[in-house]
């Protein structure tokens, strides 16, 4: 199950477009009460909120059906199945069924942009060139 509060929380934090989780203050998790509050129509305390955050305190069934409704799941159970990974022994390796999602460094990004900015100039001033 620390695995996947953990997912919970990634994919909360991803919807919420919000500076790091170890910054946030307790008007932070008064914040997302209401925003789950006004989302699912079920409320989640805040305390409990800065707890599940801050001290890995599971939070109640209902508390983890209401926060996977949050990020557009049926409830807990749904939430489960569907982000389920595992790991199984392969040749006295541990391999991951499915991995963890990852993200591209923003850095990448820009270089990779950059790179097909000049690509594409190289090919136009050499199309030109030709004719």
């Amino acid at each position: 199950m620390t695995r996947h509060t953990r997912d919970l929380k990634q994919q909360i934090e991803r919807v919420l477009h919000w500076e790091q989780s170890s910054h946030w203050r307790t008007r932070d998790f008064t914040h997302l009460s209401n925003l789950v509050f006004h989302y699912t129509h079920q409320r989640v305390d805040a305390h409990s909120l800065q707890n599940f955050w801050q001290s890995s305190v599971v939070p109640s069934p209902d508390s983890l059906d209401t926060l996977a409704r949050f990020v557009d799941y049926d409830d807990w159970a749904d939430f489960c199945t569907r982000n389920f990974y595992g790991e199984v022994a392969a040749d006295g390796e541990m391999v991951l069924l499915h991995a963890p999602m990852w993200e591209i460094p923003m850095r990448w990004v820009v270089a990779i942009c950059w790179f097909s900015v000049i690509a594409s100039v190289i090919v136009a001033l050499l199309l030109v060139w030709k004719h």
